[in-house]
């Protein structure tokens, strides 16, 4: 089978932010694609997977964390390396458990930084998640409050921000 990069068609990824308190689980890169930078645990949808069920399997190969409730809330899409990509970004409620570094090729290791005070070498699309989610902090408390309210009732809410990494960062 020939992989989105060999095809022409974007690759599609899941990002997820994982909080605790008001602090962001971050990787410190490793390998060949934006190394010494931070990066939110994620990877590729595989053949026949859900967003969720990769978003889960991604964290889990990464992290060893598990039993985590997400909630979509952004769509990046944009390009890189001549690579285009989509990206669904996760917001994940912590549960317990300290993330462990389970894939040593790729990361470093795991770290907790406040989400209003994070590191200057951050991957660009966790730059544009974690900027945004920021921004929308509080309104995204809000939701989650709903979510929980409405959990068992016949009422669904799915509320997704798009973003496009054409722009510009500073670096």
């Amino acid at each position: 089978m020939t992989s989105s990069t060999d095809s022409g068609y974007p690759r599609i990824g899941v990002g997820v932010i994982i909080l605790r308190d008001k602090k962001v689980l971050l990787g410190l890169r490793k390998g060949p694609r934006s190394p010494r930078y931070y990066g939110l645990p994620g990877g590729f949808l595989e053949n026949n997977e859900t967003f969720e069920d990769c978003a889960k399997r991604e964290v889990l190969e990464e992290t060893g964390l598990k039993e985590l409730v997400l909630q979509p809330i952004y769509l990046i899409q944009g390009s890189s390396d001549d690579i285009n990509y989509v990206d669904i970004i996760f917001y994940a409620i912590y549960k317990y458990g300290e993330p462990t570094v389970r894939e040593t090729d790729r990361v470093e290791k795991w770290e907790w930084f406040n989400v209003f005070d994070l590191p200057v070498l951050i991957y660009n699309p966790t730059k544009l998640a974690l900027r945004h989610f920021a921004s929308n902090y509080h309104y995204n408390k809000i939701n989650l409050f709903f979510q929980k309210w409405l959990l068992g009732k016949r009422v669904a809410i799915l509320d997704i921000d798009s973003m496009n990494t054409e722009e510009r960062i500073s670096k």
